[in-house]
């Protein structure tokens, strides 16, 4: 069996099919040592099964921090349907409660590309996330410009919490910079591109 076919397969087993990704990044009483499957909707991990800029489509991601103390740290990372290749990946920062929302669709060039309007904190910030296409550099070399574009426009997604941001005891720090106020994260502690 193919390599994407067996990922997709297993990965809609563990997700089950998402019309549009959801993602919710607190598992209440677990530690970041067990490895527990629900069916609740919340989790360390999703892996969205299918995603597609084909044909004029689009997919709507929004991913839903349901901690309401801690702020999160979440890796989103894009493959292609054809190999698994890495094709794009970003990081977002969320407040306690937040909610951040994008779109996949494909540009001129044929690659799939993101783009968000939401306030939150990402690493790339958010003017690169919009204006950068989804990566060819770790597709087969000798495929041609246009096979390559064709590998962005479909696949799956794998959202990662990588950490809570706990509030400061005292003084400035990364959870400062993601907390929403007045609906805008300042994110001036967050490294620049």
């Amino acid at each position: 069996m193919k390599k994407n076919v067996l990922a997709l397969s297993v990965a809609a087993l563990v997700a089950g099919f998402a019309g549009g990704a959801h993602a919710v990044t607190n598992l209440a009483g677990a530690t970041a040592t067990d490895l527990q499957f629900g069916n609740t909707g919340t989790g360390h991990m999703l892996v969205v099964p299918y995603f597609s800029t084909q044909d004029g489509n689009s997919t709507l991601l929004s991913i839903i921090n349901t901690d309401q103390t801690n702020g999160k740290a979440v890796k989103v990372r894009f493959r292609g349907a054809a190999n698994s290749d890495d094709i794009y990946d970003f990081q977002v920062f969320l407040s306690p409660g937040d909610v951040w929302t994008a779109n996949v669709s494909a540009g001129a060039d044929g690659k799939s590309f993101l783009t968000t309007a939401d306030a939150s904190c990402t690493k790339p910030a958010k003017a690169t996330l919009n204006s950068t296409p989804f990566v060819t550099t770790r597709l087969n070399p000798a495929a041609t410009a246009e096979v390559k574009a064709n590998n962005t426009r479909e696949g799956y997604i794998e959202i990662f919490n990588m950490a809570d941001i706990v509030a400061p005891a005292a003084g400035d720090n990364l959870y400062t910079s993601i907390k929403h106020k007045n609906g805008v994260a300042p994110c001036a502690n967050i490294a620049a591109d």
